[in-house]
């Protein structure tokens, strides 16, 4: 079953269109629509084209409209829903692990759809779609596919383009941030922000291996680690000196001591200062749609807030430092120190008892795409203005 909030392989988007009768003909000439078992939604079977061979001939990008309001999406429909292959499973039914399938009042989307960091104001941001023999692209929800950067459409375009025989929605994890951004996050950021804030009391990166029993491991984390919770504490969350820290916990006995519920500590995870975490949640609550789904994204693939916020902060950074308006200085941690810093214990396990082909490799190479994709949608979406 694939995350309930980046669903890579229990959906893509369906062609815009009005037409029941041409969504019929694009889609139900394929074999693999007609082997649907019966418990399988008609919304899910005509979006779901994993594994089916490619349809179209030509892919291409235009310009459109920005995010349009509620009265131009409905459709005519007075309850404003609809059927969305979507969930926590394959039969298309309504989730309940946080993915919504019901299309909200649109009213808020355009301004979460609005990117906070670009440089020009949102008035002059050209919005483009990716268009399949023509055709503009929609969401799995049926909202359509407006991208905010030139760049962005560009690649989720070449990502469709690069499906050669039979469709991978897997290897095209632009397109699905992209579409997670617009159906979920945009919609109820709420559920996002909520998660990424679990990642923070539950960071990885805040638990170290005992320098005296697993020597080689803690050095490791070290190389990796140091140096990014100051750094991200004084230049991101802007608090002071050095006395607010994250907490920190080294060895097994000692996360197992900090990290469980008490007094002290009413929820369970790291008692991390309480300034520490009010600044997170009030730079996540400040985050738009596309760089909140990215930071989930990093976030979820490494379990660590901080290695997350680190490839955001270095993406918007390098924007900054492109466009004339910031620097470079310091260590980058872009998509590959992210995907290095996210598998410290994996890689290290891996050098003592070896590699599983088919397990560990794969997953080592979808942290690398994971954690690229992010860092790439977050500079395509600072970088808004027209090429």
């Amino acid at each position: 079953v694939p995350s309930a909030s980046l669903p890579i392989n229990s959906s893509i988007p369906s062609l815009a269109t009005n037409s029941t009768a041409s969504r019929a003909t694009t889609f139900n000439s394929t074999p693999h629509h007609r082997s649907l078992t019966s418990n399988v939604t008609a919304a899910a079977a005509d979006r779901r084209i994993a594994g089916r061979k490619r349809f179209y001939k030509n892919v291409g990008i235009k310009p459109c409209s920005p995010p349009e309001e509620p009265n131009q999406n409905k459709n005519n429909n007075a309850s404003f829903t609809v059927e969305s292959p979507i969930s926590a499973g394959v039969d298309g039914t309504q989730s309940a692990t946080g993915v919504t399938t019901t299309v909200p009042d649109s009213s808020i989307l355009s301004s979460r759809l609005q990117p906070q960091s670009s440089s020009p104001p949102s008035s002059s941001i050209e919005w483009h779609t990716v268009t399949l023999d023509g055709r503009a692209l929609r969401t799995p929800l049926g909202l359509p596919l407006t991208l905010p950067s030139l760049a962005l459409a560009l690649a989720v375009a070449s990502e469709w383009d690069a499906q050669k025989i039979y469709l991978q929605p897997a290897q095209m994890p632009l397109m699905t941030l992209c579409c997670t951004a617009i159906d979920q996050v945009a919609s109820d950021p709420s559920v996002h922000r909520t998660d990424v804030m679990r990642y923070l009391r539950n960071d990885t990166s805040c638990y170290w291996a005992d320098p005296v029993e697993d020597r080689v491991l803690h050095r490791r984390q070290s190389q990796a680690w140091d140096g990014l919770h100051a750094s991200l504490s004084e230049d991101l969350l802007g608090l002071p000196g050095t006395d607010v820290r994250p907490a920190m916990a080294s060895g097994g006995g000692e996360a197992l001591l900090l990290s469980r519920r008490s007094k002290g500590n009413p929820t369970s995870g790291l008692p991390h200062p309480p300034i520490l975490v009010e600044k997170a949640k009030r730079w996540v609550d400040g985050l738009d749609a596309w760089t909140l789904t990215a930071l989930y994204s990093a976030c979820a693939e490494s379990k660590s807030f901080f290695i997350g916020a680190a490839l955001i902060q270095d993406a918007m950074k390098k924007e900054e430092a492109a466009s004339g308006g910031g620097d470079r200085a310091g260590m980058a941690r872009d998509g590959k120190w992210a995907a290095g810093a996210a598998r410290i214990e994996e890689e290290f396990n891996i050098e003592c008892w070896g590699l599983v082909e088919g397990g560990h490799d794969y997953d080592r190479l979808n942290c690398s795409i994971q954690m690229h994709a992010a860092s790439f949608l977050v500079q395509a979406v600072a970088h808004s203005e027209a090429l």
